[in-house]
Order: C-alpha cells, then structure tokens, then sequence
C-alpha cells in the first residue's frame, strides 16, 4: 500500500510540473490539463454572463482573466504539494518523522502540510524527516518551489504582455470613437493632407505589434479570453479594424495607387491569413468555401448601373472601391477589367476575414460585431463608379 501512495504522488507530481512547464514555454496550447480546464472555466461563464444585463455581464466576463490564471496556479501549485504529499505519506512509518506540534502525527494531512511548507520554502519544526533520503526529498522540493515560481512568473509576464500588445494594436484604430461605424475613418487623414510616409510608418507599427500579439498567443492562449469592458480594446475589433484597412488599401485602390505596392501591406496580408488558420485549429469553424466570383459581365453591369446589385459580396466591394476613391480623390478614369482582378483577390479574403470575425465575436460574446463585421456600411447607398469617378473629375481639389 506504500508504494501505491508513492507512485501515485509522483503521477500527481509528475503531472503538473510537466503541464506548468508545457504552458508557460511552449506554443499552440500544449499544456494538456490547465489549458482546457481554463477552456471550460470561460465557457461556463460565458454561459452564465449572457442571462445578465450588458452592464453587468460584461463586469462579469471582465474577472474571467483573474480567475483563469488563480486557477492555473491553485492547479500547479497544488499538484506539487499533493504529489509530495502523498510521497511522504507513503513513508510515515516507523521513525521516519519526528512530530512536535499538538495533535500532529503520521497521517495525510500532516503529510501535505509538511509538502506545503517546503513547496513554500519556509519549512516548519513541527515534523522534521529522520532519514537522509527523506531530507534529501524536502531539499528537492524546495528547490522545486522556487522553479515553479520562476515558472508561474515567466506565465504571468507573458500572458500580460499578450494582453498589452493587444491594446497597443486597438489604440492605432482608435478615431473620435467612430471606429465600430467607419473601419475606414482612421485612414482619411492620411490621404487628406497626403501623409503616406506617416501611414508608412504605421503599416510598420501594426505589423509588429500584430505579429508579436499572435506570437504571444500562441504561447499563452489564455490571454484570448482577456475582456477590457470596452469594445474598442478587444480582439474582435482589433480583427475587423485590421481586415477592413488591409482589403481597402490592397483591393479598394486601382493598382497604380502607390500604396497598393507597398510591401508591409503584403506581409500584414500573409500574418493576418496566418493567424485566420491559427484561429480555425483552435475552433474548428466550417469552411464551405469562399462566396462564388460572379462574372465580368456581372460585375460590368452593376459598374454601370444597369442593374441592380443582386450579389451582397459584390455590392460590399464596389462599396468599398467607392469609399477609397472619394478617400482619397482620386480622379483617373476608371477601369471595370482591372477592378474585376481586384474583386477576384479581394473576395477570398474578405470571406475568410468575416468568418474569423464571426467566430472571435461569438465565442467572445462580442455583440457590436456579433453577426459579422461589416453590417454598418453594407447599408449605405451606392453609387455607380462611373458617376463617382465623373465626380471626382470634376472636383477641384482632385489629386491629378
């Protein structure tokens, strides 16, 4: 019966050093326990806060960060006092152990107390071991404590860094509070005043901080569930502001525009698919396939406003083309066969963006962009490209 106890605190031991050191050094979720016991923790509060009042449901999803990481530390923390609990258990036998405190002796509980102190590094004179492997144990398990503890605050650092490359990503979106109805508000002073190296130099700020945030969260995925109680500092937002800038300035713009070569724009593309797939893993989302292209003619016929638009995809990216070039006054004829192109790429990515988007927003119990990302501007009325482009002709202040 001795063995069995102390096999079963090494199991227990083993178990959870193994789960802290997989969860605060490695990528994609490799801790196999406190990984889906942090998993099941959020969806049990998400089902719980979506019975409350926004107010006090988001207060309530707020905590859920706080509580996921006491939780991963009551796990490890515990797993290691238990486990070297259990193995001194199984040798309290004989004069294996002195006890002085009152009503101390050889039992379970005073096993795991003698294990916390130690873990805890403080120790007690209460229960001392009498056998030289037994001491040896203790000095282990001290030396254990302090690992984990260098190991819980490397977790911790990370998760935290994760939660603020997130915010400095939301802050960059950040424009009168008119990001959640416009995506494209935040890119109207850089065209109005003909900025482009500012813009330049904040493509190069949003990839950095995009691509150290999706790294990080692959390291710790618990900071996904991080909530700030604001829709504009969440990863929902983040992914439509982000989506919504890279398909105007790529696919919104003639290809002659110069910042539609600009090659930060092909690597926050490349990142952003990237971190679509990362997400689809973690989720297992259906993939049906991208809306199909509809034809020139088609396309043709709603440039010229012979008919109306019957394809929501396609009247989302005439839209947008219409949006970019009032954006950014420009006034060169217009060209339906190399907008066709455009529309060709575009479509894939814009499909795939909003089926992250939906997913995050669902899962995350995001309302403002619950159903989609794009619903706000899909409303507004279009105008025939051909006239628009008449119109900017016209303008005086049309950029030539």
């Amino acid at each position: 019966m001795h063995g069995f106890w102390a096999a079963l605190g090494i199991a227990v031991l083993g178990t959870g050093l193994i789960d802290v050191f997989l969860t605060a050094l490695n990528y994609d979720g490799a801790g196999f326990i406190a990984v889906r016991l942090c998993s099941l923790q959020w969806h049990c509060f998400r089902g719980l806060a979506r019975h409350l009042p926004r107010r006090w449901r988001m207060l309530a999803l707020r905590q859920v960060l706080g509580l996921i990481i006491v939780l991963n530390m009551t796990f490890w923390l515990g797993s290691a006092a238990v486990g070297y609990g259990l193995i001194y258990f199984s040798q309290m036998q004989g004069t294996n152990f002195l006890f002085s405190g009152r009503n101390l002796g050889a039992g379970l509980f005073s096993a795991i107390y003698f294990s916390a102190a130690q873990l805890a590094t403080v120790g007690t004179a209460q229960i001392s071991p009498e056998t030289d492997p037994l001491r040896a144990i203790s000095i282990i398990e001290t030396m254990t404590g302090l690992g984990l503890i260098t190991l819980i605050l490397t977790f911790l650092f990370g998760v935290y860094q994760v939660v603020h490359d997130l915010r400095a990503l939301a802050s960059n979106f950040v424009t009168d509070g008119r990001g959640l109805a416009d995506p494209l508000a935040g890119l109207s002073p850089y065209f109005a005043q003909s900025e482009m190296s500012c813009l330049d130099n904040d493509l190069r700020s949003i990839f950095e901080i995009f691509w150290s945030y999706s790294d990080g969260l692959r390291q710790h995925p618990l900071a996904y569930y991080f909530q700030s109680g604001k829709d504009e500092f969440s990863l929902p937002y983040v992914l439509h502001m982000t989506g919504q800038w890279i398909a105007a300035l790529r696919w919104g713009l003639p290809s002659e525009h110069p910042i539609t070569a600009q090659p930060l724009l092909a690597r926050l593309t490349f990142q952003f698919e990237q971190f679509a797939n990362h997400l689809q893993g973690q989720f297992d989302w259906a993939d049906d396939g991208s809306p199909k292209v509809v034809s020139y003619e088609c396309l043709l016929a709603a440039w010229n406003a012979d008919q109306v638009i019957s394809d929501p995809w396609l009247g989302r990216f005439l839209l947008l083309s219409q949006d970019m070039r009032r954006l950014t006054r420009h006034a060169h004829p217009a060209n339906p066969r190399e907008a066709y192109l455009r529309y060709q790429q575009w479509l894939p990515f814009a499909w795939r963006a909003e089926q992250m988007i939906s997913a995050v927003s669902w899962d995350l119990d995001y309302r403002p962009l619950g159903r989609g990302g794009e619903q706000p501007r899909s409303k507004a009325r279009t105008v025939p490209l051909r006239q628009a482009t008449a119109q900017l002709e016209d303008h005086p202040n049309a950029q030539n």
